[in-house]
């Protein structure tokens, strides 16, 4: 793919909002890899919700873990919103979590025992989480699910509506072993592993630098999704031909994010979708727009895109 091994910048490392995502991207990881043995295999219905359907899983894990991100950011960033999928309570880290795993947060400090909040003197910023994207794949032990979060400025008229400017994306995956992140006018970059790991770590940080899909690369393949819904799927269906408009075929991995990150990558060529919340999109659209690409956000439920010129999105938009 279209992406170069380098280091990861100095002003990605020492980003402050990147290292609280990066704390949360450990609480997650940690609780996917926790909470994975105890699904099983006969999706027990003691751990194992639905939603809108059989097929549109919420599990335990989900909420647990969006009630410990709530919990690390009303200590953190007490000021900013946080806007989750499952609407759960605040847990907070300190009390869950064992002290060698503390120790790894950047935002504890050892001293108090306490974590620490993070004042700056920008906007009141909101942070679109989605605790486990992917959730099928995930009960399922399919790889492809990961941690999302998206933080844009929050405004006074249309708080939670993700609509405020993008400062940064983080996307990490535990089935992938692989962490997505991007921060506005400073590139996107894919690195191994989990970042919290890397970044205690003396030596510099091997990153790949994304920039979409290189140039003469044969085939094009579109990412996209289907609604778990029977009625909403019919008329996904009848458009899927035209949707395809100038593409060979079609790659439907089960999250969102990630979607979002093989357009980075350039594993894929375009991806559109209708029916999203902004969770699903908010880390992996800013690392698209930080690769170089076109994007286009649909809000809550509306048409999202994403491609390397505006005209496809235009056309994905119109098409989806």
């Amino acid at each position: 793919m279209n992406s170069e091994l380098e280091s990861l910048p100095a002003e990605i490392v020492d980003h402050s909002l990147i290292r609280i995502a990066s704390d949360l991207s450990l609480v997650a990881w940690e609780q996917m890899l926790a909470w994975r043995p105890l699904l099983g295999a006969s999706l027990d219905a003691s751990v194992v919700d639905t939603k809108t359907s059989p097929n549109d899983l919420v599990t335990r894990a989900d909420a647990q873990i969006e009630a410990l991100v709530r919990g690390y950011l009303n200590r953190v960033r007490p000021h900013d919103l946080m806007v989750g999928e499952e609407g759960a309570e605040a847990l907070d880290p300190v009390e869950f979590f064992p002290m060698d795993f503390l120790l790894g947060l950047h935002a504890f400090d050892p001293e108090t025992g306490a974590l620490a909040e993070v004042a700056d003197n920008g906007p009141r910023l909101e942070w679109h989480v989605d605790p486990i994207d992917g959730t099928v794949n995930y009960v399922r032990n399919i790889e492809h699910h990961a941690f999302s979060v998206g933080v844009c400025e929050a405004s006074a008229a249309s708080s939670g509506l993700g609509l405020g400017r993008w400062h940064i994306g983080l996307v990490a995956s535990p089935g992938l072993n692989a962490t997505w992140l991007a921060a506005a006018g400073r590139g996107a970059f894919r690195i191994e592993g989990r970042l919290a790991d890397r970044l205690g770590e003396d030596s510099a940080i091997p990153a790949r630098r994304l920039r979409g899909t290189p140039p003469g690369l044969s085939g094009r393949l579109l990412a996209t999704g289907f609604a778990y819904a029977l009625s909403n799927r019919g008329t996904q269906l009848a458009k899927l031909e035209n949707l395809m408009a100038g593409y060979d075929d079609i790659r439907r991995c089960g999250s969102a994010a990630l979607d979002l990150c093989m357009v980075a990558e350039g594993r894929v060529n375009g991806y559109a979708e209708r029916g999203l919340g902004i969770y699903d999109y908010a880390g992996g659209a800013v690392i698209v727009e930080e690769a170089g690409l076109k994007v286009s956000r649909g809000g809550a439920g509306g048409p999202t895109a994403a491609a390397d010129t505006q005209e496809e999105v235009d056309r994905l938009i119109a098409a989806i």
